[in-house]
């Protein structure tokens, strides 16, 4: 259904046969504006998803030479979710992912959008669900007050220490339920370190940084490039956020659009067909049940194509996992969070 829907916005869209059709050609089609209006919610309408759907394409650097099917139902999964991609807020964000690809006999670069949550969006959709009462979340640095029991005297104290505050040793979610009960989450670093190296990106970069010549313009090119991603410079953020996404899968609240946003969120990797959630039925599903469609097999990875991180320093960590793989030369965009409160 998806795949005829779009056929059909193509060739509405295509101004010519000559000139294919993009994002900004789909989005002035009616069948485009009434599949936003199908999800839109309270939280966005359909003429704000529009707006925001042509500021991102604008300012976000590749995201206009992205396949635009896979763009449009990014979008479309952030209308489903109630999070405004791509802005000040900082709640999910749409990142263009290049790849090879073979056409017409020959390889060329070819670009995808993937859809990814930040740590804010997540806090964003616990507030508004009705199963969560409150939620708390950090991560754990060495002088930090913690500790945690489970069992029949359940209980989780943590204080930071606003002074010497050491490297990142773990992290956390706790929340209360509404119809009563506490639960919480807490991983260690280890575990922190295994997510952070599922992501294309962080790993993407370490590579870089290792295959070039020392003492080089492209070992410091490389190193700046590393520097500026958010495992880097907003490493307890993104620890505090995957404390979160684990919690919320554990809690396994069936319909609950917290449950559904750790479904989808990448973290950097292509794990199911964005370009399908352009179907509102297909949506609904996988918001609702969970149901994500399975993303085609890849010629190569996919790489992060553009750069969109923070500029607030944090804690480095040693690189990991990274040794004996094949550099690959990117420009990275991972999302970038902010303080839960």
């Amino acid at each position: 259904m998806a795949t005829m829907q779009l056929q059909s916005m193509q060739h509405a869209a295509t101004p010519a046969a000559s000139k294919p059709y993009t994002i900004f050609d789909l989005l002035e089609t009616p069948k485009v504006r009434q599949g936003f209006a199908a999800v839109a919610g309270k939280y966005l309408s359909a003429d704000k998803l529009i707006r925001l759907a042509v500021l991102a394409c604008r300012r976000t650097k590749n995201l206009d030479r992205c396949n635009p099917q896979s763009v449009l139902g990014a979008f479309m999964l952030a209308a489903g979710l109630g999070l405004e991609p791509n802005t000040a807020l900082q709640e999910a964000f749409l990142i263009p992912y290049k790849r090879r690809a073979q056409q017409d006999g020959r390889w060329v670069d070819v670009y995808d959008c993937q859809f990814q949550i930040g740590y804010r969006g997540f806090v964003t959709l616990a507030h508004r669900s009705p199963h969560i009462q409150t939620i708390q979340a950090s991560a754990i640095c060495h002088g930090d007050k913690f500790r945690h029991m489970m069992g029949s005297n359940t209980m989780l104290e943590f204080e930071i220490s606003l002074a010497e505050r050491g490297d990142l040793i773990g992290a956390f979610c706790f929340t209360k339920l509404t119809g009563g009960g506490e639960t919480a989450t807490v991983l260690p670093l280890q575990e922190i370190l295994k997510i952070r190296d599922k992501s294309e990106t962080y790993l993407a970069l370490a590579r870089a940084v290792e295959a070039a010549a020392p003492g080089s313009a492209d070992l410091r090119k490389a190193q700046e490039k590393f520097d500026a991603t958010p495992w880097v410079l907003w490493l307890n953020d993104m620890a505090a956020k995957s404390a979160v996404k684990k919690h919320a899968k554990w809690l396994g609240l069936s319909g609950d659009p917290i449950t559904a946003a750790a479904q989808v969120d990448t973290d950097g990797g292509r794990t199911f067909d964005v370009s399908a959630m352009s179907d509102p039925d297909v949506l609904r599903q996988a918001i609702t049940d969970g149901v994500l469609p399975e993303a085609e097999p890849d010629d190569e990875t996919p790489k992060p194509a553009a750069l969109s991180a923070p500029d607030e320093p944090g804690t480095i960590l040693p690189v990991a996992g990274t040794k004996n793989r094949t550099p690959v030369p990117v420009s990275p965009t991972d999302d970038g969070f902010g303080q839960i409160d």
